[in-house]
């Protein structure tokens, strides 16, 4: 691979047209020196990758199309939305000196590519000329893009996988202390209930010795009464014994 030179100025921004999941004119920038681009799936990072490589000349089967109509976006009525439609991706480029470049690439209604520098029609040769110029290599470029591109989903990857081995062993270690949780709260129940039965045997024990106790009382005074109730009994009969013998 050459050795890539660095470019004496900045992509400024893009403008895109109906430019794959793009739908209408969109403008996105102003970049800066350093611009990472950030957002869940879908939302077009992949995409906006695509245009900058488009606009720069990469052919369509390293934008993942097999023909410059499927980079246009992709309308519910195919057939009838697709037939003559165009759409375009513009590069503005700023220079050190602060001029502004704009590279053009736009696919037209017939199929093909035209290029434009600073809205002028030019060919391939001079529009690949004039980025080689501001040392904008494409191929060059775009090979270290998609290794840069390659090595970042592989990272990413990586990453959501450790994250998911991660999560299920927080849910397994979550399940298992919560599974602790429950054969330690049936266990207190358990205890508690075997405390309960034992504090209420208490208690019966306590009122039935407290009773046994009364009943003695009870009984000692009942033979108490029973004792003076025989004693007057006898002293009666010993009064009547006498009156009869008189």
């Amino acid at each position: 691979m050459p050795s890539i030179q660095t470019p004496p100025g900045r992509i400024l921004h893009l403008e895109m047209e109906n430019f794959k999941s793009y739908k209408g004119h969109q403008l996105v920038g102003p970049f800066k020196d350093f611009t990472a681009i950030i957002g869940p799936n879908g939302a077009g990072k992949s995409n906006l990758m695509d245009a900058i490589s488009f606009v720069l000349g990469v052919r369509t089967g390293q934008l993942r199309g097999s023909q410059l109509k499927d980079l246009i976006y992709a309308f519910d009525d195919r057939e009838k939305e697709q037939r003559g439609r165009r759409a375009f991706v513009r590069l503005v480029y700023l220079l050190d000196d602060g001029t502004e470049l704009r590279f053009t690439r736009t696919i037209t209604s017939s199929g093909g590519s035209e290029y434009r520098i600073d809205n002028r029609v030019v060919n391939w040769e001079e529009y690949n000329g004039k980025l080689r110029s501001i040392g904008i290599l494409v191929k060059a470029q775009y090979e270290e893009l998609e290794e840069k591109k390659a090595s970042a989903e592989e990272k990413a990857a990586l990453i959501y996988q450790k994250k998911k081995t991660i999560g299920a062993e927080k849910l397994k270690k979550a399940q298992k202390e919560e599974a602790e949780k429950h054969l330690k709260l049936q266990d207190e129940l358990a205890n508690e209930d075997v405390d309960a039965e034992k504090d209420k045997i208490k208690d019966v024990m306590s009122k039935l010795e407290k009773f046994e106790h009364e009943a003695l009382k009870r009984k000692v005074e009942q033979a108490k009464y029973l004792k003076e109730i025989a004693q007057r009994e006898k002293k009666i009969a010993e009064r009547s014994s006498s009156l009869g013998n008189t």
